[in-house]
């Protein structure tokens, strides 16, 4: 599936009421997509199952903030960040992801969930700078070296600008 990546400058903001839900595989492929993930993002439900859950990113989000969440996932962990998602039309639409571990039956870890909603909307101005200045710390380094040198970044920030050392309980703390 080609994603085209053109933007058009409109942001559809969620309604209060809105709650889109979907499930991935270990890797991150789409196994469940709610009606109102297809609804909010243009894709249907068949363009979603079995895409890359990255479908949805929008090009100026930084790699540190799914380098994060992966990590905190991938130990088993919550997550909870704000994201800003790309519609299939170009929109982008900003969220409070809660991203988590979702088992089996047995207890074997098979996927991970993912509960969006409408963020409070006077933190996205913070969220805004904070990713333009991942983007800009991601540029000064290789492709491999970026993600560890925005969570880096991101640590320090939290240090000096908040009471957590944490992404998911500053989010969490704000709520």
């Amino acid at each position: 599936m080609v994603m085209e990546k053109t933007l058009s400058g409109h942001e559809y903001i969620m309604r209060p009421t809105q709650t889109i839900q979907s499930r991935t595989d270990l890797r991150g492929v789409i196994t469940f997509a709610n009606r109102t993930l297809s609804d909010v993002s243009g894709y249907t439900r068949e363009e979603l199952i079995g895409a890359p859950h990255s479908i949805l990113r929008h090009p100026q989000m930084p790699r540190t903030a799914y380098y994060v969440m992966w990590e905190t996932i991938k130990a088993e962990k919550e997550f909870y960040g704000y994201v800003n998602n790309r519609a299939k039309n170009g929109d982008h639409y900003w969220v409070i992801a809660y991203v988590a571990p979702h088992y089996s039956p047995e207890k074997v870890l098979v996927g991970f969930s993912s509960v969006r909603r409408a963020p409070l909307r006077e933190r996205i101005p913070e969220w805004q700078e904070v990713y333009k200045k991942l983007n800009e710390v991601e540029a000064k380094y290789p492709r491999k070296e970026q993600c560890q040198a925005g969570k880096d970044w991101l640590l320090n920030y939290l240090s000096k600008h908040t009471r957590f050392d944490d992404l998911t309980q500053y989010v969490l703390s704000g709520l």
